[in-house]
């Protein structure tokens, strides 16, 4: 994973154009319809001027695997 992140990189924000942005290192806690949930020390790049979050592939990967939105007990829709 560790790999990956560096592979993936982010110079400036997507938002707001700010050169600021950085790669940091926490917990991103979360709700789902009133369930929440925390993905430990996660990678991502955070932008200080307007608080922009920037997730590579593999944090979302790891942000979707905590998430009871993307549980496998979820319904799914039938096609016709």
């Amino acid at each position: 994973m560790a790999q990956a992140m560096r592979s993936f990189h982010v110079s400036a924000c997507p938002t707001c154009g700010s050169t600021r942005i950085r790669r940091v290192r926490g917990d991103r806690p979360g709700t789902f319809k009133r369930k929440r949930y925390v993905v430990k020390d996660l990678r991502y790049f955070h932008c200080p001027r307007c608080g922009e979050k920037v997730y590579s592939p593999d944090a979302m990967r790891r942000i979707e695997a905590a998430s009871p939105a993307f549980s496998k007990t979820r319904r799914v829709r039938k096609t016709a």
